[in-house]
């Protein structure tokens, strides 16, 4: 049984799309050159596009030509597409590269011992097959297993999972039918797998320039909303969240406390060390802060050695064994600048604890947990106060 199309005109489609994407890739790349992973993924379509090329021109030049120098470039292609994918997720350091890269390789040399030692269209099929549904699972398992993973990566994921699908069934048709499975036969086989291929390399290329979309997106976001330094929050970024918390909880008629943090004598280590050794100090305060705080209490930086947490749902009893444990962990660590020095640092804290209502302010808790982190300091520092509320304080 055959379908009423042809092998050749599909695999033709095949080449002007990823020449297309290639080329599209190269002229977007001219104005992002910083975004790495898009040359990897740019650089595969257009190796694609040769070696789809090749293969297309299978009998019009020398067919072993074709055949070892068009699988070569489709191996490669495959590589530097899958380092591309890893890139958008930071899951490719020079390791995985060479990993790729050498399996590549070893690809290449399986598939050129293949065609020298049983030349049959059904065992190259066979081999290509099995090898780049080989080469797609850890990317398809990192975007799928990856809890940061976004809807559109599981999706981009599962359209790769139909092609491994697709890759093994044609594998076990390649063994089956032997010769009869060669490039440009029209069986009913080959067609559905080219027309497959053919939308599988669309919603590829739209899902990673999406993907990549997204990655900017959220990149900028991030610059927006984080402080450079320490990558917590800015003071905008956690006002904004903050009031929102204090919305929420003033209809659940739920406690929210509110911490004041300052690092101790923090202008004299400035001083004493310099600014970078004080940067140091605040870049490290913040991670070890951060890991003692749930995923949604938030912690931001408020400028200088000034820091801000807001624990939803904490009345004052949990709001001060939490205050105390990061008191702490700070008092208990150290930074080490070099061989010969390393820096002990502690932390002054005020908290406040509302069960907050339509009027609360986030100004208003940060004056109150000012005033008792004011006299934490005047009683000594490395300590923590709790705020007073009396009718007054309150608008």
């Amino acid at each position: 049984m055959s379908l009423n199309l042809n092998i050749e005109t599909l695999i033709f489609t095949i080449v002007l799309g990823h020449l297309f994407s290639g080329i599209l890739g190269i002229a977007y790349m001219i104005r992002h050159k910083k975004d790495t992973y898009l040359y990897s993924f740019f650089f595969a379509r257009l190796f694609e596009t040769l070696g789809w090329t090749l293969l297309w021109l299978r009998g019009t030049i020398d067919t072993s030509v074709s055949i070892s120098v068009g699988n070569s470039f489709l191996i490669i292609a495959q590589a530097l597409q899958i380092i591309a994918f890893l890139n958008i997720k930071d899951r490719c350091n020079k390791f995985i590269k060479r990993v790729y890269f050498s399996a590549a390789a070893f690809f290449i040399v399986i598939f050129h011992l293949a065609l020298l030692l049983h030349n049959v269209d059904g065992v190259r099929v066979s081999i290509m097959s099995i090898g780049m549904a080989v080469f797609w699972y850890f990317p398809i398992y990192v975007l799928i297993t990856d809890k940061d993973s976004s809807v559109l990566q599981k999706t981009v994921a599962l359209v790769y999972m139909v092609e491994i699908v697709l890759l093994i069934l044609r594998a076990c048709l390649g063994i089956r039918l032997g010769k009869s499975m060669y490039l440009m036969s029209n069986n009913i086989y080959n067609v559905l797998f080219f027309i497959c291929l053919y939308l599988i390399m669309l919603m590829g290329n739209i899902g990673f320039i999406l993907m990549s979309k997204e990655k900017s997106d959220s990149e900028l976001i991030k610059v927006a909303t984080h402080d450079e330094l320490t990558e917590i929050f800015n003071r905008r970024a956690f006002l904004m969240r903050a009031k929102e918390n204090i919305s929420l909880f003033s209809r659940r008629k739920e406690p929210i406390s509110f911490f004041l943090i300052d690092l101790d004598n923090f202008k004299k280590i400035n001083d004493d060390y310099g600014h970078f050794v004080g940067d140091m100090i605040l870049k490290d305060f913040a991670l070890i802060i951060k890991m003692q705080l749930r995923d949604y209490d938030l912690f931001g930086r408020f400028g200088g050695e000034e820091f801000t947490v807001l624990l939803p749902g904490a009345n004052e009893k949990t709001a001060l064994e939490v205050a105390e444990r990061l008191r702490r962990v700070t008092e208990n660590t150290s930074v080490s600048i070099d061989m010969n020095l390393s820096i002990k640092y502690t932390i002054s804290i005020g908290i406040v604890t509302v069960i907050p209502d339509e009027s609360t302010s986030i100004d208003t808790l940060y004056k109150l947990s000012d005033d008792a982190l004011y006299k934490a300091k005047g009683k000594g520092r490395n300590r923590i106060e709790i705020a007073k509320i009396t009718e007054m304080d309150m608008p």
